[in-house]
């Protein structure tokens, strides 16, 4: 009986350990389902079911890729698409450890140095999404290998490092008198040669232009409508297709949503930098980024509002080139 006593005490004690190794993986968002979904048990829409989210319940997000998101709900493990949560419903477990959902912070910034193309996987037979050509400015995650990732609409894309002239790390620590940039990010766009099109690829460079006549000292605001339009042709926009409620129409401007959507991107990875305003495009969201990663303009309740906290003028910079759209903030000072 000693001997049974001794060994049920043992196991015990050793409860609290097996516990602690059988622990659940931290929640890092919650958000809620937009219909009903299945959980599956891979990425991929093909992968087994491992359970169903009814519509509009709440839902444990464990990890976020830019199609995929990892997700717990009713002691099920498993992954849904993006575009199946309710963005504005997303809520940080703690803000004071995690960025703002859709926040994806890039490491560096680079340049191109002849033809580079990019590609769906590490290696130099993988399948080319786009090429670069020489000068294209780049914003990437993380460079692993020798090969530089960053996001193509909604999948990871690849860069050999050996086709960039200049590799640049973000200054993540505010130092004053460096030329690199606070925080930066790459979206990439349709470079056909359609009428529609040609005016949006011209509008993109405008807004872009644009930014070159503000600087945001502490306080100040910019306003996306306001400062980077109006919307017409006496600023040098063109008629060109734009997304509104859905559904994609022809209006002056058209692709201004993807600058201000791209920058939304930049501004997500800069605590100091306060979002006043942003409006997604819908649940169709906008197919040049991650669903939930998008901020609408064009109207007075589509428009892009932040403000500056930090104690130093900031700056915007934007080129679009190539299909590639990057846009930086740097220290003005």
């Amino acid at each position: 009986m000693k001997k049974h006593l001794v060994l049920l005490l043992a196991l015990s004690l050793l409860l609290p350990l097996f516990s602690a190794g059988a622990a659940e993986e931290p929640a890092i968002y919650t958000g809620q389902s937009r219909l009903d979904l299945r959980i599956l048990a891979e990425q991929s829409t093909e992968a087994a079911s491992l359970g169903i989210v009814p519509k509009n319940r709440t839902m444990e997000i464990l990890e976020v890729e830019p199609y995929w998101a990892k997700i717990r709900y009713n002691g099920k493990t498993g992954y849904i698409r993006r575009s199946s949560i309710i963005d504005t419903s997303v809520k940080t477990v703690n803000p004071a450890t995690t960025p703002p959902y859709s926040t994806v912070e890039c490491e560096w910034l680079a340049w191109v140095f002849g033809d580079a193309p990019i590609l769906t996987a590490p290696q130099a037979d993988a399948e080319v999404l786009i090429t670069m050509h020489d000068g294209a400015r780049l914003a990437l995650l993380d460079i692993e290998d020798g090969w530089g990732r960053l996001i193509y609409h909604r999948q990871y894309a690849y860069i050999n490092t050996n086709a960039l002239s200049e590799i640049q790390p973000i200054n993540k620590t505010y130092e004053a008198g460096s030329d690199a940039p606070l925080a930066a990010y790459t979206s990439f766009y349709r470079i056909t040669t359609d009428e529609s099109n040609i005016n949006r690829m011209l509008n993109l460079q405008v807004a872009c232009d644009r930014f070159t006549l503000y600087t945001l000292s502490q306080g100040d605001r910019l306003d996306f409508n306001k400062h980077i339009g109006p919307y017409s042709r006496s600023v040098g926009y063109m008629p060109a297709n734009a997304l509104v409620k859905g559904e994609v129409v022809q209006s002056y401007g058209g692709g201004t949503c993807q600058v201000s959507s791209t920058l939304y991107n930049v501004i997500l990875q800069l605590p100091g930098l306060e979002i006043l305003h942003r409006r997604a495009h819908g649940p169709a969201a906008a197919p040049y980024l991650p669903h939930g990663a998008d901020a609408a303009v064009g109207n007075q309740t589509q428009n892009f509002i932040f403000r500056s906290l930090y104690d130093f003028p900031v700056r915007i910079d934007g080129t679009a080139q190539d299909g590639a759209l990057t846009i930086a903030v740097y220290r003005a000072d």
